[in-house]
């Protein structure tokens, strides 16, 4: 909730409604009903848009505001002025997940779920939604359904809860029917999992797309962003997440197969790209330096004799 120095009207009504949710909202969780991990945050350095992005994945729990403003520290900003914040959570503790928005507030943040990442209930309907800017891509999925508190084993439906967290949407641009959609059809259990179609067409305010997604590359780069995050090493990082460097691999793939279906020696010839992988390419530490390796492993295939 954003409070003003002057709040009238519909601002007025959702800080009081901010006011009473904090006073007790310690035992509200508004989350997908399975044990997860902790919300952990990282920094992914996205080569195409020669960006450092930050992850944030896992339940949302105390202590995730500061966590999320410790990494946002490092990560660099795209020509909006925006932090890209890469979403894939289950939900968690709704005060948390509002500590963390006014966190996100005073860093500005683009939220965007791409391929392959999920983010629900309070990461959709609270982190999500209070992103300045705010897309999901590829096959980014967000969970929807009503808030609850929880009583022992027990979940009891939360109207407040569920008031002040359309409030909160309402106030960056995203209608209540949108927000709404789903509370009465979908209890604690239950789950409304929507793509990009339904959450950027069908559901007004809520896909708010930021200049990433205006260029093909750049939008291809962000969809791939939380797979390519995913990879162990640096090398396979740049590769995945650069276009250039991606064809480049693909064409090396392909003349070493071609080589390796008429060698006579195919021991060799897999020693000696084992070889490659190990003392060239895995050497290098950025963009320059893989193409280097590609380039000259290449010329090394095409001059070979079967």
């Amino acid at each position: 909730m954003r409070s003003t120095q002057h709040p009238t009207g519909k601002d007025a009504a959702a800080q009081s409604l901010a006011q009473r949710l904090l006073s007790w909202l310690c035992f509200t969780v508004l989350m997908f009903p399975r044990v997860a991990l902790g919300m952990d945050f990282k920094i992914y350095y996205q080569p195409q848009l020669n960006l450092k992005m930050l992850i944030g994945e896992g339940r949302i729990q105390e202590g995730d505001a500061k966590k999320f403003l410790e990494f946002a520290k490092i990560a660099d900003r795209d020509d909006e002025g925006l932090v890209t914040l890469v979403l894939n959570s289950p939900g968690g503790n709704v005060e948390a997940a509002f500590r963390v928005v006014d966190a996100m507030d005073k860093v500005r943040v683009y939220t965007t779920v791409p391929d392959n990442a999920r983010c629900a209930s309070a990461c959709a309907s609270i982190l999500f939604a209070s992103g300045e800017r705010r897309s999901v891509v590829g096959t980014g999925m967000l969970g929807f359904h009503s808030c609850y508190r929880r009583d022992g084993r027990v979940y009891a439906e939360d109207s407040l809860c569920n008031e002040i967290i359309a409030a909160n949407a309402m106030q960056r641009g995203v209608s209540h029917a949108g927000i709404n959609r789903f509370i009465k059809q979908y209890g604690a259990r239950d789950m409304a999992w929507v793509g990009r179609h339904v959450a950027c067409k069908s559901l007004q305010g809520l896909c708010k797309p930021g200049l990433l997604e205006t260029q093909y590359e750049t939008k291809t780069a962000l969809i791939q962003s939380f797979d390519c995050s995913k990879l162990i090493s640096i090398q396979a990082q740049l590769i995945c997440g650069d276009a250039e460097l991606s064809r480049i691999d693909k064409t090396l793939a392909e003349i070493y197969n071609q080589k390796i279906k008429t060698s006579a020696n195919k021991t060799r010839l897999r020693a000696d790209q084992r070889a490659w992988l190990r003392d060239s390419r895995n050497a290098c530490g950025d963009k320059a330096c893989l193409l280097r390796s590609y380039h000259l492993r290449i010329d090394e295939l095409k001059r070979m004799r079967s």
